[in-house]
């Protein structure tokens, strides 16, 4: 590797690491201190990309650039959807567009610039490994940070992140603000170290117990309750399929091993329980008072009133069906479910194309690496666990908008990227990204 990529890493790096853990000053600003940092990014990262414009906009082939219009035009799009979701709702909603709703054209800018700046770092071979060494740092400031939120050792520290009423309860968020995207952050890790620990080394056991220990701390139900399923179901499918050969009936050692680690998981989970019911009343309560008949609660009623609410909004015209009524923050700001989120404010095309269409594309690139780089290759857990991380991610998302939330946004987004440049380089030039 060059001094110039390295460089350029250096620099995703940094974008990176300040995208996680610049504080939001929440103590301050409130939730307005997003700001703080989604500004920043797309400051930062115009700044960089105009002063390299030269190298970021040659392209080495023709699939290379292809690629990159190709999900960059969904952004685009994404830009003047927005404008146009605010016309409809306008016209035939019955909304106020109010200033609050124009911010939300710095999304689809975000995103592209965050995408653009994955995609061309990561077109350079030799990065992964560094990347994944980067990841681990992350998870350690990740875990020091949320336990001492847990512990209370200095709560003004966690002030600056989350809310008040976070710290208090010692619902771990910080450095998110919400203890959901926390656990939703976690669940990555999880499946990181998992695969780590069945393909590479069995020492990854003991991250894994710090990021379950650290997933369970913020108590958020609609992600533990999810993430299971897709644990349980989602991942056994994904590594069935890719272990099996049904042509020659050959089984991998890997699939015997992860079914023996699947079944101590499923005991150890087991005996758990009764712990669990007793100490995270808050995480298990309703899925007790679920399994007792009481309904889904109260944080279920309200994303199915949202999204009766909106089916409701789209009864009054087919083209707020199709377009959505744009942010409409005057009438519904803070929407739970990213697939009420998606189509209440952008409708039908809103929720194919900008989560549909991603989280397949990821899936797509994550599923064609593998098949090219083989169970053998180092890196070969890293995109297994993005892989089964995109599969998941609709299921997590039922309960929230997760690839909408700060810091979480930079790293789907950087993710994507990072997977459509080594489906390029793996693909098209049988190049293998970590070597």
């Amino acid at each position: 590797m060059n001094d110039k990529n390295l460089k350029h890493y250096r620099v995703f790096s940094a974008f990176f690491l300040f995208a996680l853990f610049f504080p939001v000053f929440h103590n301050y600003f409130g939730s307005s201190g997003a700001m703080l940092v989604n500004g920043g990014l797309i400051l930062g990262l115009v700044f960089y990309f105009l002063a390299f414009k030269r190298l970021y906009f040659n392209f080495y082939d023709e699939n290379h650039k292809e690629i990159f219009i190709a999900v960059s035009l969904i952004f685009i799009f994404f830009i003047l959807h927005i404008a146009l979701s605010m016309l409809v709702g306008a016209s035939f909603g019955g909304i106020d567009i109010i200033q609050r709703d124009l911010y939300e054209f710095h999304r689809p800018i975000l995103y592209l610039l965050v995408f653009a700046l994955a995609y061309t770092v990561f077109s350079r071979q030799g990065l992964i490994l560094k990347f994944e060494r980067l990841l681990l740092f992350a998870f350690f400031v990740l875990v020091l940070i949320g336990l001492n939120q847990y512990f209370g050792f200095y709560d003004y520290l966690s002030q600056l992140y989350t809310k008040e009423h976070n710290v208090n309860s010692r619902r771990v968020s910080a450095p998110f603000v919400n203890p959901y995207d926390y656990a939703f952050m976690m669940s990555f890790f999880i499946l990181y170290f998992f695969l780590k620990m069945i393909y590479t080394c069995r020492f990854f056991i003991l991250p894994l117990v710090v990021a379950l220990i650290m997933f369970i701390l913020p108590q958020s139900r609609s992600v533990a309750g999810t993430f299971l399923v897709g644990f349980f179901i989602v991942l056994p499918t994904v590594l069935l399929l890719l272990e099996f050969n049904l042509k020659k009936l050959v089984v991998s050692k890997k699939l015997f091993l992860f079914l023996f680690l699947m079944l101590v998981v499923s005991i150890i989970f087991v005996a758990s329980i009764p712990y669990l019911l007793e100490n995270f009343h808050y995480l298990t309560g309703q899925f007790v008072r679920l399994l007792e008949g009481e309904g889904i609660g109260r944080s279920g009623n309200i994303r199915l009133g949202q999204f009766l609410f909106a089916l409701d909004k789209v009864s009054n015209n087919p083209l707020i069906m199709f377009f959505g009524n744009g942010p409409a923050k005057s009438e519904l700001e803070y929407v739970e479910s990213i697939y009420n989120y998606q189509f209440y404010r952008y409708g039908l095309v809103g929720f194919l194309l900008y989560f549909i269409a991603l989280i397949g594309l990821g899936v797509y690139f994550a599923w064609r690496i593998l098949k090219n780089i083989g169970r053998h290759h180092i890196s070969y857990p890293f995109f297994l666990a993005l892989l089964v991380w995109f599969l998941i991610i609709p299921l997590m998302s039922v309960g929230n908008n997760f690839t909408e939330q700060i810091r979480l946004s930079f790293f789907f987004y950087s993710m994507l990227g990072l997977l459509a440049a080594s489906y390029s380089l793996t693909v098209f030039h049988s190049k293998r990204p970590a070597e």
